[in-house]
């Protein structure tokens, strides 16, 4: 997998349900009596009856459990004291069978209900709001609609629509074909063009299977818990399901007796039970019929063997995928649960795990499969050990060679620092607060609430820690040894391997014709006629005028026009030349937050950037000369919360064309313990050591080059975005080098000298080289973030870190060549256009169109970021998503980087998109934005063609929601540490997008879109078909560029 950083800390056992803390701070001791008698057990209020009451002075919270007395629906509120309110209501819907149905529902639901009839009133609220997350989410047996907002009319404004868009929809036969599947002319102007599948979450799906690792992993829960039928959709079954089905299923699932509501923060309760009454009232009472699914018996080991596609960045003859599970204990007993979880990482988690050191530094795969750890289903907890990237023959011996270090670590053990730091790391994450703990907690009660685990013993964490510390003086190591003896030694266990089909996206292909014939070989000319009117009829609605003043909606005017600021304190060392910015706050419970930047110049040759990420991951992740990994991880976890290494790299705020490249290193540890973090950083930094841990780097480069085909997949539009706008900007060169198509590409070179044994001549030079180059005092800065208390002491720790580090040798030449003259083409011209496809195997594609911009700092700026959320929301989201079918599109703007971004996500008519991105620029801005005289006139109807002062203000809500949200301690301040964004400048920018006019928006689109002379980039991921191979030509100007070196 790709990854930006190196990391080492908390582990793979910080289950959220435990592990989160909001942003209340370090307040005074919480008064539990005053909250029992708050919500006395047998409380009425408004239809509702409080049953149990639990309070969580370690989180500050109290949690009433209640019921509807008219439905029996169930509601757990959080009362806490935090002002980022969440909702979420949710049903249980098991899957009658693949046919994604309960995906598809959830869809259209959102798409238009009693109260709110008009299309899609979930998109048409995330611009009429200021809340920071907004969401709906299908889960293999449940449904949930999360939000969460600090306003409390938005908090009342979306309560509604969540309510009336799940009880009350409309569920139009039209919105079932937009959001499910539908049977088309693929040229909706030519009715001779051949009839496709088209729909949204019929593509969102092809390009989840198109996904090696989610591919796998489905097919294994299929395989393993067959009753729990695959929820998102099959996309071989999608095509299966009828309108009727979609009705008939909301009609069994979607009632309030098969709900669970969650709130949580500082909000009157009684005003929730009252809305929530409102909407109940009118339903009975039903009988349960979703009952939790049963698990298959495992009365002896199965062995299960399917076909999968082949990745083109791992070598072909390590394709495999295999994985052994044991059943391991009811979900319900919550501290057996927690316990496995512990004994999963201690089993794989770190560089002194049995199974990481036995599987992976053995070379019997290159990394865990994705469903590797415990997982708890509806009623069995699935202990799993997994790899990925095996050979044939490991993957057939590799339930003997799992049996034997389970044999080895019986007689054993395990070391009792490695449970004690893991025990540390419990109580660090518990005082790391979150910003988004009421939603955090949302996510992890819920798989189990809905399958009767009680979420009230699962909030209790300071007992869960006091009985495992209890058991640990009593039993010591024991406690796991004997999970181990009970599940999973000489226990049944199921074996679920995929193996490498090379036609696969051949079969994939050739399937989905052979349905479509089915689909239409009887069809004759009445119907097929039929079928093209139901078409035009689909593409009138969509482009319909509507009324949308039955919408809630905030108003620009809800938008604070001061910036809620925080006070950073810097001080200058004039020894180490070295600035200390630091944030006092009570919020840090005990904890020092450490960030140390150190910005990079040219000495950093242009052809050592690619190895920076590497480089980063090599200093956690090696070992020193004198110390291995599994010594230094020890001390990382027994006296710190983690420490982290990344590079990084942004524009000035003041000039797009300044790219300032950054080292950072990152730990956090409990107050008395924060001198460890530094001791650890130094030791690292002088002592890693690339050429005697060898083989540590070569499992390391395995690891960071596996997986990167199903990253791309899964985050194509973010690829393609990066890879666009890399053509005419310097910072987005170096960007793509460290992060981008570019690093998995020299991922993949380093991949291979790795597999012909070249690391030491081509590798360990230049990775020494760039500790040469980066560890000294020069250019460092340090954040510290903590108590004012223990603040003098932490500066003066840190100084002494700075100083003990050794003087640069050398002197940079100030006459060298800039990184922009360096790095951007010389056939950078105005008007310059760049076309490239990248070439992956996938069913669906991902492309962006990018243009430069301007600074962060200038009013056009502003003006760009707010004609990008107009864009998206007025036109884009129609054009690419409801009528193009892809799973989202949009455009955005980097504010800080200078650059506007069109992309598309999951796309099936890729060259459709850039004609659309295109179309905007050369017609649409130039002919939509409305005079003086027709704003009153159109400012309560969605009219597409003309651009009014509502959608400015509604662009102004998106926008504010991001920069408004809550951020937790560790994030205060991090702008002007990182950026140089001072709260003077951030206000300016905050008043220049409050005070934008649509003058303004107009005259920045065509300085920089319509008439601009800057170079235009364009980018497709993925696999044509042949219909757009055709128009992707070497004559029409596009390169090509085929990604993998195994293929």
């Amino acid at each position: 997998m790709l990854r930006g950083s190196g990391s080492l800390g908390v582990s793979r056992v910080n289950t959220k349900k435990l592990l989160c803390r909001a942003s209340s701070g370090q307040a005074p001791r919480y008064d539990v009596d005053k909250m029992m008698a708050k919500y006395p057990i047998g409380l009425e209020a408004n239809g509702f009856k409080v049953q149990r009451v639990v309070v969580v002075p370690e989180f500050s919270l109290t949690a009433v459990e209640l019921s509807h007395e008219r439905t029996g629906a169930l509601h757990l509120h959080i009362d806490r004291d935090d002002k980022n309110n969440v909702f979420g209501i949710i049903f249980k819907t098991n899957p009658p069978n693949k046919t994604g149905v309960a995906h598809i529902l959830e869809h259209t639901t959102l798409c238009g209900s009693e109260k709110y009839p008009v299309r899609d009133p979930f998109f048409k609220m995330l611009n009429r709001s200021l809340a920071n997350f907004m969401n709906a989410m299908t889960a293999h047996d449940h449904t949930f609609y999360p939000f969460a907002t600090t306003n409390k009319i938005d908090y009342k404004n979306l309560t509604d629509v969540y309510l009336d868009s799940t009880l009350k929809p409309l569920l139009r036969e039209e919105d079932f074909q937009q959001e499910g599947w539908r049977l088309e002319n693929e040229n909706l102007k030519d009715k001779e063009s051949p009839l496709i599948f088209k729909g949204v979450v019929y593509n969102e799906m092809k390009g989840q299977v198109s996904n090696s690792s989610y591919f796998f992993w489905i097919k294994f829960q299929e395989s393993i818990y067959p009753s729990l039928n695959n929820s998102g959709g099959d996309p071989t079954k999608i095509t299966d399901l009828t309108y009727w089905d979609l009705l008939d299923f909301h009609k069994q699932n979607y009632h309030p007796s098969n709900s669970k509501i969650f709130t949580y923060g500082d909000l009157k309760l009684i005003d929730i039970l009252e809305k929530l009454n409102k909407n109940f009232k009118n339903f009975g009472k039903r009988s349960n019929k979703n009952i939790v699914k049963k698990h298959m018996p495992l009365l002896e080991s199965k062995n299960i063997i399917i076909e999968g596609p082949i990745d083109t960045m791992v070598p072909l003859d390590k394709q495999f995928k295999t994985s052994i599970t044991w059943y391991a204990g009811d979900p319900k007993d919550v501290y057996n649960t927690f316990l496995l979880k512990i004994l999963s990482t201690l089993l794989n988690d770190g560089h002194s795990a049995p199974f990481y050191q036995e599987l992976i530094e053995k070379g019997i795969g290159i990394d865990f499969s994705i469903n590797s750890g415990v997982e708890s289903m509806p009623e069995i907890n699935l202990f799993t050990v997994g790899l990925q990237g095996l050979n044939e023959e490991n993957s057939n011996k590799l339930e003997e060679i799992i049996n034997d270090i389970l044999i080895k670590v019986i007689e054993k053990g395990f070391e009792s620092k490695r449970i004690q730091a893991i025990i540390q790391q419990l109580e660090i994450s518990k005082k790391m607060e979150s910003a988004e703990f009421g939603m955090n907690l949302l996510y992890s009660l819920i798989p189990g609430w809905v399958n009767d685990v009680d979420p009230l013993e699962m909030l209790k964490f300071n007992e869960t820690i006091a009985k495992l510390n209890k058991d640990f003086i009593k039993k010591g190591d024991k406690i796991f040894i004997e999970l181990i003896e009970k599940y999973l030694i000489k226990k049944p266990n199921f074996k679920f391997s995929m193996k490498p089909a090379e036609n696969f996206q051949d079969l994939i292909i050739k399937e989905e014709q052979l349905r479509l014939n089915s689909k239409i070989k009887n069809l004759n000319d009445n119907e097929k006629k039929l079928l093209y009117e139901r078409a035009l009829k689909l593409e009138n609605l969509q482009n319909e005028k509507e009324d949308l003043k039955c919408l809630p909606t905030l108003t620009v005017n809800d938008i604070p026009t001061r910036g809620d600021f925080v006070k950073v304190d810097v001080n200058e060392n004039n020894i180490t030349n070295s600035k200390c910015y630091k944030r006092f706050s009570p919020k840090t419970n005990g904890l020092t937050y450490f960030r140390a930047l150190k910005t990079l110049g040219t000495e950093i040759p242009v052809d050592l950037i690619p190895y920076l990420p590497l480089f980063t991951e090599c200093l956690t992740n090696l070992g020193t000369t004198d110390k291995s990994m599994s010594e230094l991880e020890e001390e990382i976890k027994l006296y710190t919360g983690g420490i982290s290494s990344s590079v990084s790299v942004s524009s000035s705020p003041f000039n797009i064309d300044e790219p300032i490249l950054r080292f950072v290193l990152t730990g956090v540890a409990q107050n008395k313990n924060f001198n460890s973090v530094l001791k650890i950083w130094n030791t690292l930094l002088k002592e890693t050591d690339f050429e005697k841990n060898l083989s540590k780097l070569s499992i390391l480069i395995k690891s960071l080059a596996n997986d990167n085909l199903n990253e791309i997949i899964s985050s194509g539009h973010s690829f393609a975005k990066s890879y666009s706008s890399s053509k005419f900007s310097s910072k987005a060169v170096i960007d793509e080098s460290l992060n981008g198509i570019k690093q998995v590409e020299f991922l993949n070179k380093l991949n291979k000298w790795n597999e012909e044994g070249l690391l030491l001549e081509k590798v360990v030079p230049n990775l020494i080289k760039l500790q040469e180059l980066i560890v000294n005092k020069d250019n460092f800065r340090i954040m510290l973030t903590c108590d004012e208390s223990i603040a003098l002491t932490n500066e003066k720790l840190a100084d002494d870190f700075i100083n003990g580090l050794p003087s640069r040798t050398g002197k940079i030449n100030s006459d060298k060549p800039t990184w922009s003259s360096l790095l951007l083409p010389s056939t950078l011209t105005k008007g310059s256009r760049f076309k490239n496809l990248i070439e992956i195997p996938s069913q669906v594609n991902f492309t962006s169109l990018s243009r430069p911009g301007i600074p962060y700092v200038t009013k056009d700026g502003a003006s760009l970021q707010i004609l990008s959320q107009i864009l998206t929301f007025k036109k884009l989201h129609k054009e690419i998503r409801e009528k193009g079918g892809a799973y989202g599109g949009g455009s955005s703007y980097d504010a800080i980087n200078g650059i506007f971004n069109f992309y598309s996500y999951r796309d099936p008519n890729p060259t459709n998109s850039l004609q659309q991105f295109n179309d905007v620029m050369n017609n649409y801005i130039d002919k939509s934005f409305a005079t003086t005289e027709s704003f009153a006139l159109l400012e309560e109807v969605s009219d597409d063609s003309l651009i009014t002062t509502r959608d400015l203000d509604q662009a102004k809500l998106s926008i504010f929601q991001q920069i408004d949200a809550p951020i937790s301690v560790r994030e205060e301040g991090l702008n002007y540490f990182v950026h140089g964004i001072n709260d003077q400048i951030r206000q300016e920018r905050r008043d220049h997008l409050l005070n934008a006019d649509l003058n303004d928006i107009k005259s920045a689109a065509e300085k920089f879109l319509v008439h601009g002379e800057g170079p235009t980039s364009e980018v497709i991921i993925g696999t044509l078909k042949d219909e757009d191979s055709k128009l992707i030509s070497k004559k029409s100007g596009w390169n090509k560029v085929k990604l993998g070196v195994f293929d």
